[in-house]
C-alpha cells in the first residue's frame, strides 16, 4: 500500500505541490506563480480557472519530479488561501465570476451595515463581498455554488462530486456561527442567501472526498482541508503557546491557545486551528497585511531588480539611511485595524540611495512585525516564547532573518522544513489517512539554529520608536 501524501497549498501569489513521504521528507516539489487583477483601488480578483488549471500543472509536475505516479498516492491534503470567494456552476465547474481575494475591501462599507445590524465582520471576511458577487451572476440558483478555493479545488478533484469545507477554512469567512460551528443561517436570510450554496461542512481530517480517475488519474482520498495559515502553524506544533510568523504575501502570526476561545480584540482575533470529531483548537491571529506584497511592490518601482539583487542591494548598507518604509498597501492589520490606512516611504533625503530604499523595506516588515508580537504578549496570561518560530519564502533570506532577530530582540527560530504550510497539509492528510502516528508527527516539528539580536534591547527599542515616529508622523 503506498504511503505517499500529496500536498497543495494554494496560496495568494503561487500554488505549490509536493509529494511528502510518511518521515516529513519531500520526495517532489512543484510551484507555479498565480497572477491577481486590480480592477479598481481595493479590489483583488483572481480567474479560479486559471488557478485549477496552474493546481493541475503544479501536482504533475510534483509527481514526475518525485518519479511517482497519481496510482502511488495514498491520500491528499489541500490548504489555501483563506476568505476569498468564487462562485461557479454545479453542473460545468465553471467559475460564474471572478475570485475575489481575500485582501478586495470592496465589502468595506458593507460590513459597517452589517455591524449595525449585529453582525461582527471584517472588511476581509467574505460575508461582506458575497451578497455583490451573486448578484452578478446570471444562472439558475439550483446550478450555483460557492466557497472558498478550497472548495472550488476539491470540487474539481472529485469530478463535481464533493462540495466540503472544513471549518478552519469556514471560520474566516465570517459565515460560521459561534459557539455550535455550524452555517448562521441568521446571517445568511439576512442577506437574502440561498443556504443550498454553501458547502458541507466537514472534519479538518478524515474522509472528505475521492478524487476523481478522469481528473487526477487515479481513485485517490482527500483526507485533509485546512486555511493555509494554520496549516502552517501544525507544522509548527500545536501545544498551547505555540507561536509562529508565516512571511510570504502577508506575515501571519498565530498563537495557538489550544481548547480556548480566546478574543483579544477586533484587530487580533480567535481563529480556528482545526475540528475534528468535535475537538475544536483555536489560536489568535495577528496580520500583518503587506509583507512579500510590498516588497515586490518596491523592488518593480523602484527598480531594485530580483529577490537576489533585492537582498544584495539591502545587505551593502548597514541602516536605512533615515528612509523609513510603511508596509500598509492593503490595509494596515494588526494591531491597528485600519483598513484604510495606506503604506508610505518617509525620510527621504538626497543621501538616500536605493540600496537605502530595498533595507527600509526589510526594516519596516520587521517592526510591524515587532509591533504585532508586542501588542499579543503585553495581553494578560499569553506569555512570550523563548523563540518565534518563522516560515515561509521571505525567511529564505539569512539577512531579512537577522534584521528581524534585531529589530524585535528576539530569538528568531526558522522551521526546518521551508514549506511549513505545505507540511502541515501533509500532516493533516496522514492524520486522517491514518498513515502518521503522533510520534511521527512531533520528529517533524523541528527548527534551524536560533539566530540571536546583534544589538542591545535599548537600540533596537530606539530604533523602532523612530521608525513610527517617521510612519505614523
Amino acid at each position: 500500500m503506498p504511503e505517499l501524501i500529496l500536498a497543495i497549498d494554494v496560496g495568494t501569489t503561487s500554488v505549490r505541490a509536493a509529494v511528502v513521504g510518511a518521515d516529513g521528507v519531500i520526495a517532489g516539489l512543484a510551484a507555479a506563480p498565480l497572477t491577481s487583477a486590480t480592477p479598481a483601488p481595493g479590489r483583488v480578483e483572481q480567474d479560479a480557472a486559471k488557478v485549477w488549471s496552474a493546481t493541475r500543472r503544479v501536482i504533475a509536475r510534483a509527481l514526475a519530479a518525485a518519479g511517482r505516479t497519481p496510482g502511488d498516492i495514498a491520500a491528499i491534503g489541500v490548504t489555501t488561501q483563506r476568505a476569498s470567494a468564487v462562485t461557479w456552476d454545479r453542473k460545468t465547474g465553471r467559475p460564474l465570476s471572478p475570485m475575489v481575494v481575500w485582501s478586495d475591501l470592496r465589502g468595506a462599507a458593507r460590513a459597517g451595515e452589517l455591524l449595525q445590524a449585529g453582525f461582527m465582520l471584517a472588511p476581509q471576511q467574505s460575508a461582506t463581498k458575497l451578497e455583490s458577487l451573486v448578484s452578478g451572476v446570471e444562472a439558475p440558483a439550483a446550478r450555483i455554488a460557492w466557497g472558498n478555493i478550497d472548495s472550488y479545488l476539491i470540487f474539481r478533484l472529485t469530478g463535481g462530486a464533493t462540495h466540503a469545507a472544513d471549518r478552519s477554512q469556514a471560520w474566516p469567512s465570517g459565515y460560521l456561527s459561534f459557539p455550535d460551528l455550524g452555517w448562521n443561517h441568521r446571517l445568511i436570510d439576512h442577506q437574502g442567501l440561498d443556504a443550498a450554496m454553501f458547502p458541507a461542512l466537514v472534519n479538518t481530517w478524515g474522509p472528505i472526498g475521492v478524487t476523481d480517475p478522469k481528473v487526477f488519474g487515479a481513485a485517490v482520498p482527500i483526507t485533509a482541508d485546512v486555511a493555509d495559515q494554520q496549516s502552517a502553524l501544525i507544522a509548527h506544533g500545536e501545544a498551547p503557546g505555540t507561536a509562529k510568523i508565516t512571511f510570504g504575501t502577508s506575515a501571519t502570526f498565530d498563537l495557538v491557545t489550544g481548547t480556548t476561545f480566546r478574543f483579544p480584540g477586533p484587530s487580533t482575533p480567535p481563529l480556528l486551528v482545526s475540528s475534528v470529531a468535535g475537538d475544536t483548537r483555536w489560536c489568535v491571529e495577528g496580520m500583518v497585511l503587506s509583507a512579500g506584497s510590498a516588497l515586490d511592490w518596491l523592488r518593480a518601482t523602484f527598480g531594485l531588480g530580483g529577490h537576489a539583487a533585492f537582498g544584495a542591494m539591502a545587505a551593502s548598507v548597514e541602516d536605512a539611511g533615515g528612509a523609513a518604509f510603511l508596509p500598509a498597501l492593503q490595509g494596515l492589520g494588526a494591531p491597528h485595524g485600519a483598513p484604510a490606512r495606506r503604506g508610505g516611504l518617509t525620510g527621504l533625503t538626497a543621501a538616500v540611495k536605493r540600496a537605502h530604499v530595498a533595507r527600509a523595506g526589510l526594516e519596516g516588515l520587521a517592526f510591524r512585525a515587532r509591533e504585532v508580537l508586542d501588542h499579543v504578549y503585553a495581553l494578560d496570561d499569553f506569555d512570550a516564547p523563548e523563540a518565534i518560530g518563522v516560515d515561509g519564502g521571505l525567511t529564505a533570506s539569512p539577512l531579512f532573518l537577522q534584521v528581524l532577530a534585531d529589530l524585535t530582540g528576539r530569538l528568531v527560530r526558522r522551521h526546518a522544513t521551508p514549506e511549513a504550510t505545505l507540511l502541515g497539509a501533509a500532516i493533516c492528510a496522514g492524520r486522517g489517512a491514518s498513515l502518521l502516528t503522533e510520534t511521527d508527527i512531533a520528529a517533524m516539528t523541528c527548527y534551524e539554529p536560533a539566530i540571536a539580536p546583534r544589538i542591545g534591547g535599548d537600540e533596537s527599542g530606539a530604533r523602532f520608536a523612530a521608525w513610527r515616529a517617521s510612519v505614523y508622523g
